[in-house]
């Protein structure tokens, strides 16, 4: 290693992405439980708002998404992939770049001006939240066959506009069955 090469080292996370754990489990384990679902949108939005207000240059993920969230043996969040992340003086108010990221996760402002800043993490921050609560890709093709919108939050959006019963359509039934039927689901779903 020279002085101008820098090395990232990650332990190793037992739990591995919370994609994964969301899609990708075998069927011998349970799906994540609502409490550990909160633990990891609350550690995730700590690691975000490190990397944001905390390190020097601030650093701008760019490309928050489930994929990106790392559960150790605890099922503690921690932010990984930096392979788009920009350094950005505190001075600043954005980076200018070529639009990076994952479909359905890159914030509209960003993809119609290049312009990146902790906003458009926190955009795909929301997005990661509603793949907690739903389960579902951000980005699913295959949503198509029912006539519903490719994109996450298009589907979150159109449910909550046409239909009084939101709650059993986007969360996991085993989710808000026990813990959010009634107005607070309602709350929460407004405020992502």
């Amino acid at each position: 290693m020279t002085p101008t090469e820098r090395l990232l080292v990650y332990p190793y996370m037992a739990n591995g992405s919370v994609a994964s754990r969301l899609r990708d489990r075998p069927p011998a384990e349970p799906p994540l439980d609502w409490q550990t679902r909160q633990r990891i949108a609350l550690g995730s939005a700590r690691g975000l708002s490190y990397l944001h207000d905390h390190c020097d240059p601030k650093i701008i993920h760019r490309d928050v998404k489930a994929a990106n969230i790392l559960l150790d043996e605890d099922f503690e969040a921690v932010v990984g992939d930096f392979g788009l992340a920009k350094l950005m003086d505190y001075k600043d108010t954005h980076v200018t770049t070529a639009v990076r990221g994952t479909i359905g996760h890159i914030a509209p402002e960003y993809l119609s001006t290049g312009k990146s800043s902790e906003k458009t993490d926190v955009f795909g921050y929301g997005i990661t939240l509603l793949e907690l609560i739903t389960g579902q890709r951000a980005f699913d093709l295959a949503r198509l066959a029912n006539d519903d919108d490719v994109m996450l939050l298009d589907w979150v959006v159109n449910c909550a506009i046409s239909s009084v019963q939101i709650v059993p359509q986007v969360f996991m039934p085993f989710l808000w069955l026990p813990y959010c039927a009634g107005a607070g689901a309602h709350l929460f779903l407004c405020n992502c």
